[in-house]
């Protein structure tokens, strides 16, 4: 990130001005879209140059896209995909008479689409103004205009005890300031080996030092990635909206143990209800005295402030979050210089996700010791999983880490609808590879799901039942990662369409040429994006690849018939239909 926008970002940030992106949706919200004058307003009031700001204006899916007075959406996310192959964006689309990206004649009505809005547990999940709507009936309500708030899911926990979906109580930063000294509580989260829940798995307590022991005159933050893009996760949506005392305590406790003064929080713009949730948290533990100045009589200063994004997939990475929050083009950034050394406006930054912050009150209160003995896996402490609607117990489950994946599908899912087989599951979100029904023995942990060729990541589970097509998957997911490109590296940019266009064709896909391809994305990309997409899609050559219709350049692949789950289309023809659309559409 250029080191002169960051001054000029900077010296906006002491007079309180506002960002060129906050400016800029402000004018959608206002007139349904950016013209020429609001991107020279945004660029005179943020400081930033006018090229800048139309970057800005240019990249995010809130900005580019025209809204009427009413803003329909529908989630194209994997999990509402996995529903009924995606027909339901195509049939509310004809009922609104308009196609993704349009504006009514009048100006009255818009459609797009979304690729995740939280409700993977009933989808297909539509969006009509600040109302999510899900579920049976769901379409036909929203196209008369009649759409009624979805039921959340509620979260069971295996343990009697629960770490993560126990209501924040603020214990573990009331015996922190009592008892411990920084250097303590980051050498308690240290030993606890508590590792970022948001896709890497980084150790927190690592990540904690490298800012800690970074100086700074100007202070350090801790920032929060509630951008939870990936399709199929409603995690970070369950903890901020139902339980943000919880994620707020764990920030404090971040940011007495680093040395910061200042937390902030991306939201995502597509879960309407967080923000407000957060911001009323935020108020209520400024009254109680667990947030400002010497919280407590400790002589530690803390406070938080929450932002909305703005529609950016890749916004998930941490230097595109950064730059995001500071009301940038959402793109990565090469490292070094890490966050925790230069991140937000300057300053050493911490940036978790809100799942990861969430273990930390209990490892405040308990110590490492209790923390580990949660779990008989390889990785202390708990995972909390969401189940997408092809279960027949879809929700948010928190589980030790080592718990089986059959375990989670069949004891706590239910196994799926309608009796159908499952055929594969996707882990972690649409980087995440995808595993067989014949693995699912394979225990939740970081280091056996690699082995695999999968994730922990987000901890979100797909089930792909045995009507899936796999080559319509694989072409799915492939678009996903072609659209939510940030388009700064040509590998990702470029290399994503080209495999999307491959796959999207009728004819057999050349398995060489899709393989060097998923090369040069995994070896040549900036981010995990670009990097980590390939994997899906080895998972599927791996195990379904006659399904793909792959050929070696003298005739298709032919399936190897000790593979489970692996049907040419034609015999998946002859095993039913598709799961009905929407109202039987």
């Amino acid at each position: 990130m250029s080191h002169n926008l960051i001054e000029m970002l900077r010296a906006r940030e002491r007079d309180g001005e506002p960002t060129a992106m906050s400016i800029l949706k402000d004018a959608v919200r206002d007139h349904g879209e950016v013209t020429d004058d609001d991107r020279r307003r945004a660029a005179e009031r943020s400081g930033l140059p006018e090229a800048t700001v139309y970057g800005i204006s240019s990249f995010y899916d809130d900005l580019t896209e025209p809204r009427g007075h009413r803003h329909v959406a529908a989630c194209n996310g994997t999990a509402c995909w996995a529903a009924n192959a995606g027909d339901y964006v195509g049939d509310l689309g004809e009922r609104l008479g308009l196609k993704p990206g349009e504006r009514s004649e009048d100006g009255e009505v818009s459609y797009g689409t979304v690729y995740c809005l939280g409700f993977c547990h009933s989808g297909p999940a539509f969006r009509d103004g600040e109302v999510v709507d899900a579920g049976e009936g769901a379409l036909a309500r929203v196209a008369g205009g009649a759409a009624v708030q979805a039921e959340e899911p509620e979260g069971r926990s295996v343990l009697d005890e629960p770490v993560l979906l126990r209501p924040g109580d603020w214990s573990g930063l009331t015996h922190a300031l009592e008892s411990m000294s920084p250097e303590e509580l980051l050498e308690e989260v240290k030993e606890a080996n508590l590792r970022g829940r948001g896709g890497a798995g980084f150790p927190a307590g690592k990540k904690w030092e490298f800012a800690r022991n970074t100086d700074s005159p100007d202070g350090k933050a801790i920032v929060v990635n509630g951008d939870e893009g990936d399709p199929g996760s409603y995690i970070d949506k369950h903890l901020m909206e139902r339980n943000p005392d919880l994620l707020i305590e764990g920030m404090a406790l971040a940011g007495y143990a680093v040395g910061a003064e200042r937390g902030l929080v991306l939201v995502r713009s597509e879960y309407p209800l967080s923000m407000p949730a957060l911001r009323a948290a935020v108020e209520r533990a400024r009254e109680a005295g667990h947030l400002g100045e010497d919280i407590h009589g400790s002589g530690f200063d803390f406070d938080i402030d929450i932002e909305e994004g703005a529609g950016s997939y890749v916004v998930g990475e941490e230097t595109a979050l950064l730059g995001s929050l500071m009301g940038l083009r959402g793109t990565v950034s090469a490292r070094p210089p890490f966050p925790a050394q230069r991140g937000w406006h300057g300053k050493p930054t911490v940036v978790n996700n809100v799942e990861t912050l969430c273990n930390v009150p209990f490892i405040a209160s308990n110590g490492a010791e209790a923390y580990s003995a949660l779990s008989p896996g390889v990785t202390p402490g708990t995972k909390l999983v969401c189940l997408n609607e092809r279960f027949r117990n879809p929700g948010l489950h928190e589980v030790r880490f080592g718990t089986t994946v059959r375990e989670i599908c069949e004891d706590l899912g239910g196994g799926l609808v309608d009796d159908r087989e499952i055929s594969a599951v996707q882990i972690g979100g649409p980087l995440g590879g995808i595993l067989p029904a014949k693995l699912l023995d394979t225990p939740l942990d970081f280091d056996e799901l690699a082995d695999v060729g999968c994730m922990v990541g987000h901890g979100s589970i797909l089930a792909f039942d045995d009507q899936t097509d796999m080559r319509a998957l694989a072409t799915h997911l492939l678009e996903f990662g072609a659209e939510e490109s940030c388009g700064k590296c040509f590998p990702c940019r470029i290399g994503l369409q080209r495999a999307h266009e491959m796959s999207a064709r009728p004819e057999l896909i050349d398995r060489g040429r899709l393989e060097e391809l998923l090369e040069t994305l995994e070896l040549g990309s900036l981010c995990a994006h670009g990097g980590g997409m390939p994997a899906p899609i080895r998972s599927l050559i791996e195990h379904f690849p006659s399904e793909l219709g792959l050929t070696n350049g003298d005739g298709p692949d032919q399936p190897d018939l000790g593979a489970e789950g692996d049907r040419r289309p034609e015999e998946k023809a002859q095993a039913g239909p598709q799961q009905p659309a929407e109202d039987g559409a």
